[in-house]
């Protein structure tokens, strides 16, 4: 019984992912492939929080960015140690690190989706269109 049920845990931990939120998008169940974070420090809880360009439609009126913010499900910002406690994160939701992007003093890194034993993208994706607009 205890091997049945650390397969069981085994088979569902490789390929469920968590929800990756922004702007009230779960980008995980979007058609993406590549897209770009970087950190922000929040000076009122002395902690980070992360923001992600995964090719949505730019809000010229969101000024601070707050819809680039990874949130939530609720829609509250997520926080997080510093960019390894953020990079983790992405990982664990299915991304990983392709490359670092240096611009003066702001980094960020792009990130690509790793493939999954369904394929390139979740199955849930597989038959909706691959519009990314926000």
């Amino acid at each position: 019984m205890k091997n049945l049920l650390l397969l069981l845990f085994l088979g569902l931990s490789t390929t469920a992912f968590s929800q990756v939120f922004v702007g009230n998008v779960n980008i995980n169940e979007r058609k993406v492939q590549y897209l770009e974070v970087w950190e922000k420090y929040n000076k009122d809880s002395d902690r980070f929080f992360a923001m992600v360009d995964f090719g949505q439609m730019d809000d010229r009126e969101d000024k601070s960015g707050l819809k680039l913010r990874m949130t939530n499900a609720g829609g509250q910002d997520l926080e997080f140690n510093g960019i390894v406690n953020i990079l983790n994160f992405m990982h664990s939701n299915g991304w990983e690190v392709m490359h670092v992007k240096t611009v003066g003093e702001y980094e960020s890194f792009i990130m690509t989706r790793k493939e999954t034993a369904e394929g390139l993208f979740p199955k849930e994706t597989a038959n909706k269109a691959g519009n990314t607009g926000g």
